[in-house]
């Protein structure tokens, strides 16, 4: 088995900072997607002008860790005829998956794609089905076989010819960082007893030791009086030697981390509503899998009726349970995805401070988690011990509690243009540079696609 390490900005869901900061991208409100919103051209080509023109002899790209600076202006990419897009920054490059294709942007350059994967014509990504449902992914940039490679999944409709049905498949693509090219495509096998359907939505959730933990949402095929069945299925895909070592149908992965996949068990009757997965009958588990096999390494006791999972990042996540008590009462949790359970050195209040309804986290790829709601706390968590490091809260009467943009390697990009120290929360400077959605050493990116260049 070949080896490939994750190069991702990080794996958390940002879905709820958008209901917090009250974002409207097209019609909808609260969109997961990680950037982006779709917007008309002067041309009718959906191609935005930049905000300033390349310049004719670009300087090498100088790092800084973190950036506190940001050039003035920025650089709008053109990726904007989606109205959703889910988005990684790899060193000075920003790709962009949108429903339809993936695209790799030079985020010192003019705006344009440096190259753009549309093929097989009518592929759907799932973007704009996760979208709907508050979930995210990013495209995975991982190193093998000597190069470095983007992974993407699609799901493509084939019509049927003659008295064959037509049917969708599944597939995992990888494609060269740099240029574009297609490296190869693994296509993943349909469970038994099971469809894709134009919902699928196929995403990879992560990647460890070498293997893609790819999940994809299934429809079963017996007739049921049960309105609208759906179910999900996993797959480990050994990256070099381009294969699917193992399969589980019914589970749906949400979280990859420690050599452990969190996710949902369903029962046979289950669906996805607007926000989370719905069992009428109850059924449902919450379930650790090892990403090498499969193998279930832990599963939660209670029997839920309702569940959704967000990643926190640094492998904790978040749990949205209905459980099977009178009266379906809801409840939250902060589980660390490798065990299952409260992580070890936090305690009840420490919890409840990071696990409820409307916050947002983000993970400073380093050692600070931060969470939030508007107006109401923003507090950090150290990812290591799992202590509370400090909260702003609405009973502070010297401080304002600010929007959480981003963070990254111990700066917090806050609203109004502030950064706070992501270890202590004291203001620690301010910056020009829009709503910060991602961040790395080279630059950062408005939610609007919008890439301003570090500059100090």
């Amino acid at each position: 088995m070949g080896t490939a390490s994750y190069q991702g900005t990080g794996d958390f869901v940002r879905s709820a900072r958008w209901s917090v900061v009250g974002v409207i991208c097209g019609t909808l409100t609260g969109v997961i997607l990680l950037a982006g919103c779709s917007g008309d051209s002067a041309d009718g080509t959906g191609y935005r002008r930049p905000v300033r023109d390349e310049a004719s002899a670009v300087p090498a790209a100088k790092a800084y860790d973190p950036p506190r600076k940001f050039t003035g202006g920025g650089v709008r990419l053109s990726a904007t005829e989606a109205e959703h897009t889910e988005t990684t920054l790899w060193k000075t490059k920003a790709f962009v998956l949108t429903e339809t294709g993936l695209s790799a942007y030079d985020t010192r350059g003019s705006g344009g794609p440096a190259w753009s994967v549309r093929k097989p014509a009518g592929m759907s990504t799932g973007v704009d089905e996760r979208a709907r449902v508050w979930e995210s992914t990013q495209p995975s940039v991982v190193h093998q076989g000597g190069r470095t490679l983007v992974l993407f999944a699609y799901q493509k409709y084939t019509d049927g010819t003659g008295t064959a049905k037509g049917r969708s498949t599944v597939s995992l693509r990888a494609v060269d960082a740099e240029s574009g090219k297609a490296a190869w495509t693994v296509a993943v096998p349909t469970p038994k007893g099971m469809s894709f359907n134009s919902d699928s939505s196929p995403s990879v959730v992560g990647v460890e030791d070498g293997i893609a933990v790819l999940t994809a949402r299934t429809t079963p095929d017996f007739d049921d009086v049960y309105d609208d069945p759906r179910s999900m299925v996993t797959y480990g895909i050994d990256l070099a030697a381009r294969r699917v070592d193992w399969l589980e149908s019914g589970f749906g992965a949400r979280v990859v981390a420690d050599g452990v996949i969190a996710g949902e068990q369903l029962p046979r009757q289950a669906e996805i509503g607007d926000v989370k997965w719905t069992a009428p009958d109850g059924g449902m588990r919450l379930v650790g899998r090892s990403v090498s096999d499969g193998t279930v390494r832990w599963k939660d006791s209670r029997n839920l009726f309702g569940l959704k999972i967000e990643s926190m990042g640094a492998g904790l996540m978040s749990v949205d349970m209905v459980l099977e008590f009178k009266e379906n009462r809801q409840t939250y949790a902060l589980l660390d995805a490798a065990t299952g359970r409260r992580p070890a050195r936090m305690t009840e209040a420490g919890e409840r401070d990071f696990a409820y309804e409307g916050r947002s986290c983000v993970y400073d790829e380093r050692s600070v988690i931060v969470c939030g709601s508007a107006d109401h706390s923003l507090a950090a968590l150290d990812s290591r011990t799992h202590t509370v490091l400090w909260e702003i809260n609405e009973d502070d009467p010297t401080r304002d509690v600010p929007a959480l943009n981003s963070a990254w390697h111990g700066a917090v990009y806050v609203g109004a243009g502030v950064i706070l120290d992501a270890r202590t929360g004291k203001d620690d400077g301010t910056f020009s540079a829009g709503y910060l959605t991602h961040v790395n050493e080279y630059g950062g990116l408005d939610m609007d696609l919008t890439v301003y260049e570090a500059a100090g």
